[in-house]
């Protein structure tokens, strides 16, 4: 509720009025009592200056002197009186002056701050603690559409839109409960029904008001609600895109190492299950993860230079002769050749199986004829991998071994031909596929008597582990 005011014409009369008043009583007391204090002047001189600033003050100062004067003249020593006199004039000229020029320095910040506040584009605010607008700027009339009268009328809250008023509150509670600066967004109810975005800084002071700067974010809100939309739409076209390319890389990947079997029948999805037995021994070493992937998309190329053998070598279906043979053996450098010099991890891995892939644990491999930890770790798995795929498929040179009867003999070659530590990752990956787990532990007479036939005639059925190619 508002107190009425008096005007302030009505307040300079009344300021003149009493310290008039408070002159003559000076006056008349000096007549009167004698001992009266000198420093009764200095009141009047006191209250002109803070109505009027320095202009009341000297004023004040100059009514002062004269009444001073007329009761000096009568009743002292001239030269007493006129020292006496001339000090109490300094005195009333100095608090007048002093006084005045503070009032006069006060009055400008303030009008200063209050053209600002008026003038201000931003929506300034002060509230009370009963949660009351206790003025506000001419922003907000402009931008709610509110008169000032109706938005100091009620409690603020209940223009906040209903899902932001418990967060305002807390906000509320939180600039109470302490002097620091609280920020925070809602949302205001316009006249015409809408709602418009607010950023708040606001701080307690210590009189108890709350004083609030606002200003409108609602274009702001829409633009980032804007670009947060669209920042979410391209996110997922590029996670499709990405998708798309990923298949696609890997579909290029897929097709370039079947290239290599395409000329032979009898190897179809040779390198695809290369590649997956690659990927179970990598798992049973322990590799770092993103190893394992590369190596799974990288071992099916194990045998691209296959693409540079003449059919009539690929597809022999008897033993090879020196000559053949070390042609068939240029397939590893033809893909090393072909996979080297890219930038990819995948294709740099495949350059490196490609031509690691056929070395022996013992170094009688080729083409380098490197032995024991100088063979890349990769070439060393997908050798593991290779052969027991060749062993477990039929091929224009051999039939088709077991599953056991594979098992056995890469155990038989441990060590020799391959790197027992991945035979060891190999057979514990594989052991669930064997119906006899200990197979490594077994001669050859045992080997023939559980695949039901002498251990010679075995034998002689099948092509040695050097005819595989």
């Amino acid at each position: 509720m508002s107190h009425p005011r008096l005007s302030p014409r009505v307040l300079d009369l009344f300021t003149l009025a009493i310290a008039l008043a408070l002159l003559i009583g000076s006056y008349t007391l000096r007549r009167n009592v004698s001992n009266t204090v000198d420093a009764d002047e200095l009141l009047p001189v006191a209250l002109l200056a803070l109505r009027f600033g320095r202009r009341g003050g000297m004023i004040g100062a100059a009514l002062a002197f004269i009444v001073t004067g007329l009761w000096e003249l009568g009743h002292a020593d001239t030269l007493v009186t006129l020292t006496g006199y001339l000090g109490r004039a300094v005195a009333f000229v100095l608090l007048g002056l002093l006084l005045g020029s503070f009032v006069d320095k006060r009055r400008r910040l303030e009008d200063q701050l209050i053209r600002y506040f008026d003038t201000s584009l931003d929506l300034l605010a002060t509230a009370d603690d009963t949660g009351h607008f206790t003025r506000l700027n001419p922003a907000w009339e402009e931008l709610l559409g509110y008169s000032s009268e109706t938005l100091r009328s009620m409690p603020y809250i209940e223009f906040v839109h209903p899902e932001d008023r418990d967060r305002t509150l807390a906000e509320a509670a939180a600039i109470t409960d302490s002097h620091n600066t609280v920020r925070f967004r809602n949302r205001y109810r316009r006249a015409d029904g809408g709602y418009c975005w607010l950023e708040w800084s606001a701080a307690r002071s210590r009189s108890g008001l709350v004083h609030a700067v606002a200003r409108d974010i609602t274009a702001q809100v829409h633009a980032e609600t804007l670009l947060e939309s669209n920042a979410r739409m391209l996110n997922e076209q590029v996670s499709e895109r990405t998708r798309e390319l990923e298949e696609a890389r890997t579909e290029t990947l897929q097709r370039l190492a079947r290239a290599g079997e395409y000329r032979d029948d009898a190897t179809f999805r040779h390198t695809e299950r290369v590649g997956k037995c690659a990927v179970d021994i990598a798992f049973g070493l322990e590799l770092d993860h993103k190893r394992i992937i590369v190596l799974g998309e990288a071992a099916p190329l194990h045998d691209i230079g296959k693409i540079a053998i003449p059919d009539g070598i690929l597809l022999k279906p008897g033993p090879l002769n020196d000559d053949e043979r070390a042609i068939m053996q240029s397939h590893t450098r033809a893909g090393e050749r072909l996979l080297g010099g890219s930038s990819s991890p995948v294709l740099q891995m495949a350059a490196v199986i490609a031509a690691s892939h056929h070395e022996r644990w013992d170094g009688g491999g080729y083409p380098a004829g490197l032995a024991g930890q100088s063979i890349p770790l990769v070439g060393r798995i997908v050798a593991v991998a290779d052969v027991f795929d060749a062993l477990t498929h039929e091929r224009p040179y051999k039939d088709a071994w077991t599953v056991e009867e594979a098992i056995a003999e890469i155990c038989r070659v441990s060590g020799s031909q391959f790197d027992p530590r991945v035979v060891a990752a190999f057979l514990a990956r594989q052991a669930p596929m064997s119906s006899s787990p200990a197979w490594c532990q077994q001669d050859d007479e045992s080997q023939a008597s559980a695949a039901g036939a002498p251990a010679s005639a075995s034998s002689a059925s099948r092509a040695p582990l050097s005819s595989i190619a």
